[in-house]
């Protein structure tokens, strides 16, 4: 919900969550050294491979891929340390290229996002308050109406009376809310859950947006994957 809408955050934010283990493994092993001592001494780059066995033994280049596992028999050990420290002192100098790149990109990626930011600072800060205490006070609505409507399912069930009222949002209120928020410059809605309420008191869209009970007037159907946690009683991520 910063910024632009969350149209723009979520993919953003699913997108940098999915980057974070995969750029830290490979700068983690970049820092370490020993997959790019593998890599590069089994590659066969003339010029990369001169640039390694330069000022050594003879047998340097056709014995580099023995480095690593120190199986090299015609090459002095003080040569193939030598290559082996210059590989890690490259390799460790990309890690810190990766990590200082990322650094700057998104420092870049919140300067440019900012500077085209459609609202003030200030109304960016409110926005970013009002959507944590939307989401908090969301939970904790959530928790309260599922604890009542279960204890009065259970209480209809084991005293075997008729269920008291309880008035729920329909599915088509649900999936409003569920939608992605577009920003919008007409509007003054600081989430997709604040327009839904704007609007459902517009006579024009009442019908739409009408609260029910929870019931169903179409046949039953299999229950989709989605929903096996009902049957398990328990969230499956």
């Amino acid at each position: 919900m910063n910024l632009r809408a969350q149209s723009v955050e979520r993919p953003k934010r699913i997108t940098t969550t999915a980057l974070v283990a995969p750029v830290s493994w490979i700068a983690v092993a970049l820092l370490n050294g020993n997959y790019f001592e593998c890599a590069m001494t089994g590659i066969n780059v003339t010029v990369f491979t001169n640039h390694l066995c330069d000022g050594k033994s003879p047998q340097c280049q056709d014995e580099l891929y023995k480095f690593p596992c120190g199986r090299a028999t015609h090459v002095p050990q003080s040569d193939s340390n030598d290559v082996l420290a210059t590989i890690r002192a490259e390799s460790q100098v990309l890690g810190w290229l990766l990590i200082a790149s990322i650094m700057v990109f998104n420092l870049l990626l919140i300067c440019v996002a900012r500077c085209n930011s459609p609202v003030s600072y200030l109304q960016l800060k409110f926005w970013r308050v009002y959507a944590q205490w939307e989401s908090d006070l969301l939970e904790s609505y959530m928790a309260d109406h599922a604890e009542k409507l279960a204890e009065r399912n259970l209480k209809s069930f084991f005293q075997q009376m008729p269920p008291e009222p309880v008035t729920t949002p329909p599915n088509q209120a649900w999936e409003k809310i569920s939608s992605l928020y577009r920003f919008s410059t007409r509007d003054q809605y600081y989430s997709i859950l604040h327009k839904y309420v704007e609007k459902c008191h517009d006579p024009a869209e009442a019908r739409d947006h009408r609260m029910s009970s929870v019931r169903s007037d179409g046949p039953d159907t299999a229950n989709p994957s989605v929903l096996a946690f009902v049957d398990e009683g328990k969230m499956m991520l």
